[in-house]
């Protein structure tokens, strides 16, 4: 779902066909983040008369993506071999959790592609004694919408060359395979030298690593000797200064252990914030790392005015805070098409569009072809049945 957000945020015109029972789904914050700036119908695909709504919906779009495996969709008649006979110009994505192969009818999601991948070994310091880390990024779900969106638009420009839509597939599992890229081996298997995250997961080295403070935490980033010796001059230690015995890049290597100790009882000493201040003054690469400083970045006024904080109302919950857009052009102008769709919400619009008239949608109502956002147990009319949900656990 990503993918057409991310579509939708450069200005595409996304409908999203969701189940009757997606609501329980689109209730959670998950389903939030990734699901703004796009109309929703809802349809019961299983249902004899949903192909008619399928095939006006599918007649005048440009691009279909799902992620659902595979051979759903070919019970469902919405396979790429049957639309492409249809509608030559259609382009089709299929994302999915695992790549092209043996795995590719597995039930696949961002952890486990994150396991896969090995982002929860490396990220769990398993080199240095650490467990494998329960990844909370959801980078696999990200970074494959993000490739969804490039590969339909490349598939749009070829088609702007050849007249015909293409296949495009994209899954989770490759883009969590890029998070850990880094980790490249030698021909006979042998490993290049790298740092690694240190068994209790603070950093790598004594330069790149977590301290705590006297309230929180302290990010130290340092990639050159100038960042050391703007360091050891904040803090007015002698160790790190030109001709200090950890002055060179060869002697804190070697003393590896005793710089991060000495680092470690100097921050004890004051807040997080106090260390930010007098480092990032002296040009040193640092940040705070704690509840407190992350939730200020939500109230600074100039990253909602330049777009990457969106606040939206929001009918079942309230208001709604998430990040924004993701890009900014220079002359192209984006902005974001409102916030994150209820099930249904659009159906009959959506309806109305495609040529339906008053009295064929509420013959597809009343069949339970399709619903509307009355399918949410808080906006329900006395009355009305509520779809099951397969995740409900009540």
């Amino acid at each position: 779902p990503y993918g057409g957000q991310v579509l939708s945020d450069l200005g595409a015109n996304v409908i999203k066909v969701n189940a009757l029972h997606d609501w329980y789904w689109h209730s959670n914050q998950i389903a939030m983040c990734c699901n703004r700036g796009k109309r929703s119908i809802a349809i019961d695909l299983k249902h004899e008369n949903a192909p008619e709504v399928i095939d006006r919906l599918l007649a005048s779009a440009d691009v279909v993506i799902h992620n659902m495996r595979y051979r759903a969709a070919v019970k469902l008649g919405i396979d790429y071999e049957s639309l492409e006979q249809k509608h030559p110009r259609l382009v089709y994505c299929h994302t999915r959790g695992f790549e092209h192969g043996p795995r590719e009818a597995l039930p696949g999601n961002d952890q486990t592609g994150a396991c896969l991948s090995g982002v929860e070994f490396e990220d769990g310091g398993c080199h240095r004694g650490g467990r494998p880390l329960w990844s909370l990024t959801n980078m696999g779900d990200t970074g494959n919408g993000f490739l969804a969106a490039i590969a339909i638009c490349q598939a749009l420009y070829e088609r702007e060359k050849t007249g015909r839509g293409q296949w495009c597939e994209t899954a989770i599992v490759n883009a969590q395979l890029l998070n850990t890229s880094y980790a490249v081996v030698r021909p006979d298997g042998t490993p290049f030298e790298r740092p690694q995250l240190d068994g209790m997961q603070t950093g790598f080295s004594a330069g790149m690593r977590l301290y705590p403070t006297a309230d929180s935490w302290l990010c130290l980033s340092l990639l050159t000797d100038t960042h050391w010796q703007a360091l050891g001059g904040a803090l007015g230690l002698a160790e790190l200064a030109a001709g200090g015995r950890f002055a060179s890049l060869e002697a804190r290597a070697a003393a590896d252990d005793d710089v991060a100790k000495l680092l470690e009882h100097t921050f004890a000493t004051a807040s997080a914030e106090s260390w930010f201040e007098k480092l990032s003054a002296a040009g040193v690469p640092c940040e705070v790392s704690s509840d407190d400083a992350s939730a200020k970045v939500w109230s600074e006024q100039k990253l909602t005015d330049d777009g990457f904080i969106a606040k939206f109302p929001h009918r079942v919950i309230g208001e709604l805070g998430q990040s924004g857009l993701a890009f900014q052009f220079s002359d192209t102008p984006t902005a974001i098409q409102g916030g994150p769709m209820l099930v249904g919400e659009h159906t009959r619009e959506i309806l109305a569009s495609l040529g339906f008239d008053e009295s064929a949608t509420e013959a597809l109502f009343e069949s339970g072809v399709v619903g509307d956002e009355t399918l949410y147990p808080a906006l329900a009319k006395p009355g009305t049945a509520i779809a099951p949900s397969p995740w409900d656990p009540s």
